[in-house]
């Protein structure tokens, strides 16, 4: 997948360990039999136990998961007796608590409590790498002896299938940035293929989508007391116990204001802010010591703990929302909920209450409702594209848990239904006009323009960075190979490009200033939607070339052509929309084309040279004047 290093590494150093093994036993050209044994952070704390006991003479700490995760408290820390302390004594000092063994009356939690607790932090990720080396020990002992290609592949789904069952639990115990984690996995799709994450952990999590366990409406209601000074059953006229939809951040629950409105209120977990200070605190502090593939990623767990918390304030997300909705406001098929301000706090979003949604992954509900998957896939990949290419204002978080379409008219056409607005990445307008200019480069295969605008962006790897917004992109490097080809017809990154790589061009990006991190982290949830609608990578393409010209025009005659269509704009900018259309078609055709006689060269060459043979010899006997020419020998030449 394209972007999964980058989602592995910005979410937590637990999920890319896990994805750079999987994709380290999917790749068979990588495929050795040995052991992979990276620095895990159970290895780390394993140490520093053993440093503990030998200077303190404590025992170990046992960490147990347990029923506390379930039910939204954190997971249990308990200690073996000791005369001299413990491990856990070591995590509740650093985390500011007391010490061996002493407890005292805990206060009345809050869900504005973020402060980070070590112990708390420790115990969630020690039981994710529990489970991290219980996985990497499948893959080894399931793999060892196989060495039949078919064999080894038929194993690997079996155990694929094994641990994304084990994800997918881990997930729903600890909740929070591991849900995170695990939805980010589920989403994106197409970009490295099934050497970045095999199909069978995207099925398995995507239903931490919309559908992670629930919490129970008397542990979710402390949050509207704490923000309202009233329970939700007075603050409604009426609020359902059920929630419509659960996923990782909060849940939401469908409610009636006392004039009869119908709304959706979206809560934040209670004990979310705490777990996740708490992850972050232990993820600093190990980040820093685990550096995958040799390179220093702790920056990017700092923008992700900055992103996170700007999702947790649900009246940034009430603004975004307005914002969006101003925004879009010319595409009648595009939906932004209104917000319902006297019902919204940090830790409460009230919206009106949108019906009749479908997920957009959803394929046969659409062709129920009388939708063409084209049509959606469309009306998908113009809005944001048009949100990234001409407005700058990115959704940083469009999965199939936040994007819904409505059926509407008759015939029915879709509407598209934005929920979730958490999450937006800010485009400043040197860097979208730059990226207008990238992708329309790209398409028309001007190599020197590509190199020069990716090094303003990506730096040195600047070969990766037209790859990452689409595999077609092949043209874009003076070095093209068979394998460049053969991926780019499938739409995935070429094999000489490994992991690494792209997590080097992310580094580079970030080192240069660009904010292309939030633009791909987008992309690559976009493509995941058209990935699951089958919607062709030849229309996304067009629709982004169609933008790029559009975003390439002045602030008012880019607004004027998005609302009164193109015939406002200039007939060199008119042209450009027709050419750049067809030079989409022209970049594929010739991917297909050159890989067509790559491929066929040996085959190819015999007939060529008969052929080439057969006509000068009857040239020779039709017209005396060529008598001249050789006589060719029928030969096939050497491939």
């Amino acid at each position: 997948m394209m972007l999964i290093v980058m989602c592995a590494v910005s979410l937590c150093v637990h999920v890319q360990q896990s994805c750079a093994l999987v994709s380290s036993f999917h790749d068979s050209s990588r495929f050795t039999g040995k052991r992979i044994a990276p620095r895990s952070l159970l290895d780390l704390s394993r140490e520093h136990g053993r440093t503990v006991s030998r200077l303190r003479g404590g025992a170990a700490a046992k960490v147990e998961g347990g029923e506390g995760a379930q039910n939204g408290t954190s997971p249990n820390v308990t200690t073996a007796p000791s005369a001299g302390g413990s491990l856990a004594d070591l995590f509740m000092a650093l985390s500011g608590g007391k010490a061996g063994g002493t407890t005292e009356a805990a206060p009345k939690p809050s869900h504005k409590d973020n402060d980070p607790n070590f112990a708390v932090g420790m115990g969630r990720s020690m039981r994710a790498m529990s489970v991290f080396n219980e996985v990497k020990a499948d893959y080894e002992q399931s793999l060892a002896n196989v060495t039949n290609e078919a064999e080894r592949k038929a194993v690997l789904k079996l155990v694929h299938a094994r641990s994304a069952v084990k994800a997918l639990q881990l997930a729903k115990d600890l909740g929070g940035i591991y849900n995170k984690a695990a939805q980010l996995v589920a989403s994106l799709q197409g970009g490295a293929g099934e050497r970045g994450i095999p199909e069978e952990y995207t099925r398995a999590l995507s239903i931490l989508t919309d559908r992670a366990p629930p919490k129970p409406f008397s542990y979710m209601d402390s949050v509207l007391v704490e923000e309202f000074g009233q329970s939700g059953k007075e603050l409604f006229k009426s609020i359902e116990d059920e929630p419509i939809g659960a996923a990782s951040l909060a849940q939401v629950h469908k409610a009636t204001l006392h004039d009869g409105r119908e709304v959706a209120v979206k809560v934040i977990y209670p004990s979310l802010r705490k777990e996740m200070a708490s992850d972050f605190a232990v993820i600093r502090t190990m980040g820093a010591q685990i550096k995958p593939g040799g390179l220093d990623m702790t920056w990017l767990v700092a923008d992700l703990e900055a992103a996170l918390k700007q999702e947790l304030d649900f009246e940034s997300e009430g603004k975004n929302a307005e914002e969006s909705a101003k925004r879009l406001s010319h595409l009648s098929n595009v939906k932004v909920p209104a917000v319902l301000w006297n019902y919204t706090r940090s830790g409460v979003l009230t919206m009106e209450l949108e019906k009749d949604l479908i997920k957009v992954s959803d394929v046969p509900a659409l062709v129920q409702a009388g939708l063409k998957p084209q049509a959606v896939g469309r009306l998908i990949a113009d809005t944001f594209a048009e949100m990234a290419l001409c407005h700058g204002h990115v959704h940083g978080d469009p999965h199939a848990g936040n994007i819904y379409i409505r059926a509407r008219g008759d015939p029915p056409t879709p509407e598209l239904v934005l929920l979730d607005h958490g999450l937006y990445y800010e485009v400043d307008k040197g860097t979208r006009m730059r990226l207008c200019k990238l992708l329309l480069a790209c398409i028309e295969r001007r190599q020197k323009e590509v190199k020069m605008l990716a090094e303003g962006m990506a730096g040195p790897l600047h070969r990766f960075l037209p790859l990452l917004l689409s595999p077609c992109f092949v043209f874009g490097s003076s070095a093209l190979s068979l394998s460049d080809l053969k991926a780019a017809s499938k739409q995935q990154l070429p094999d000489s490009i490994s992991l690494k790589d792209v997590g080097k061009c992310i580094a580079s990006m970030h080192a240069h200033g660009s904010n292309m991190l939030g633009v791909l982290h987008s992309l690559g949830y976009t493509r995941g939607l058209l990935h699951a609608l089958s919607f062709p990578e030849r229309s996304r393409l067009q629709a982004m070339a169609k933008f790029a010209v559009i975003g390439l025009q002045p602030p008012k005659l880019c607004a004027k052509a998005l609302d009164l269509g193109h015939s406002v704009l200039p007939l060199s900018a008119r042209i450009r929309l027709v050419t750049s259309k067809f030079q989409v078609d022209v970049c594929l055709g010739m991917v297909q084309v050159l890989l067509f006689f790559l491929l066929h060269t040996r085959f190819l060459l015999p007939v060529v040279a008969a052929v080439t043979a057969a006509a000068l010899v009857a040239a020779r006997q039709l017209l005396p004047s060529l008598r001249w020419l050789p006589t060719l020998q029928l030969r096939p030449p050497r491939v």
